[in-house]
């Protein structure tokens, strides 16, 4: 079964613990929005997914299917390992040793 937009907001909205109600309110809609996005009778505009994808602490590429989940999350691990790197210049030399090993 393909994971459609709507299919993907539903997922993140449901790992994040949150009622359509819940998430309706973050965005100033009505539940009954949430639901439409969520069955994909709705086109969304880039504006709006940018905050949904905000309010379900994803990313846009991930909803719209063009990011693996996986990918994603180890991106957000090594931000988070990044973060806890308290010297500006060991962050930056970790960065780097990224670049290198991506090949940038």
């Amino acid at each position: 079964m393909e994971m459609t937009l709507g299919k993907r907001i539903k997922e993140c909205r449901l790992k994040k613990g949150m009622t359509q109600e819940a998430l309706a309110e973050v965005l100033f809609t009505k539940k009954s929005t949430i639901s439409e996005y969520e069955n994909d009778k709705i086109d969304l505009k880039y504006s709006v997914l940018r905050e949904i994808a905000k309010a379900l602490d994803t990313s846009v590429s991930y909803l719209s299917g063009e990011q693996d989940e996986d990918i994603e999350d180890e991106v957000m691990q090594m931000a988070i390992a990044l973060q806890q790197i308290k010297s500006k210049e060991l962050r930056r030399a970790a960065i780097a040793q990224v670049k290198v090993l991506a090949g940038l």
